[in-house]
């Protein structure tokens, strides 16, 4: 009667092996993709650091090509000025035989400047006009704000391996603590919290869907 019990108990320490040895495949699991998701959450944290550098390139472009739009904008009152200028002294001195000298001399200043001021005001297309001017400024602010788009994008992105890679430290970390002190009880949440960071990870890597 006694040899039926003493197999029973010969059997029994067999369950807690295999499941201990699930606990040991599912740490080295967990291991290798926090390995994986803080390799890849640093990489999208230098694509971060470049997006940046690039964001802070067109916004200074930008302003640049503002503060050449503005400059051309100040040169043309000038020599619009110019142009009243030379307007009035033709008045002032409509009569005299040096008038026609004048009036020559004047016309010669008054074609040179109108020919400034209508190149100011050409299409886009003619380098330095008002028009080229301000397309370049709005085509650097453009970039500057879809960089900004796409850096908020990597920041997501980044959050979400850095949750990844918290939930399958602590599913490790609950799992291994399971198996040390040979409590299963404690492999349960550790099962729970690492498959909940596999899932978040899968998710991203199909969908895209970040946190």
């Amino acid at each position: 009667m006694s040899k039926p019990s003493y197999n029973n108990n010969q059997q029994q320490p067999h369950r807690p092996t295999r499941f201990f040895l699930v606990v040991s495949l599912f740490v080295i699991s967990m291991s290798i993709l926090v390995v994986y998701s803080t390799i890849t959450a640093s990489e999208y944290g230098l694509k971060k650091d470049d997006m940046h550098t690039h964001a802070i390139v067109h916004l200074l472009k930008s302003n640049d090509w503002l503060n050449d739009y503005e400059e051309q904008k100040l040169e043309e009152k000038i020599l619009q000025s110019q142009i009243d200028n030379v307007n009035i002294t033709l008045q002032n001195n409509n009569s005299g035989t040096s008038y026609t000298t004048t009036k020559k001399l004047a016309n010669d200043y008054l074609h040179k400047y109108r020919s400034y001021i209508d190149a100011f005001h050409t299409d886009k297309s003619v380098e330095g006009s008002l028009a080229n001017l301000q397309y370049k400024a709005e085509l650097e602010e453009s970039e500057y704000e879809k960089t900004l788009n796409n850096i908020s994008e990597t920041s997501k992105i980044i959050m979400t391996y850095e949750l990844v890679t918290i939930l399958l430290i602590v599913g490790a970390g609950l799992a291994g603590t399971s198996e040390v002190t040979k409590n299963k009880l404690v492999a349960f949440p550790g099962f729970a919290v690492g498959g909940a960071g596999i899932i978040i990870l899968l998710l991203f890597l199909f969908t895209g869907v970040s946190v």
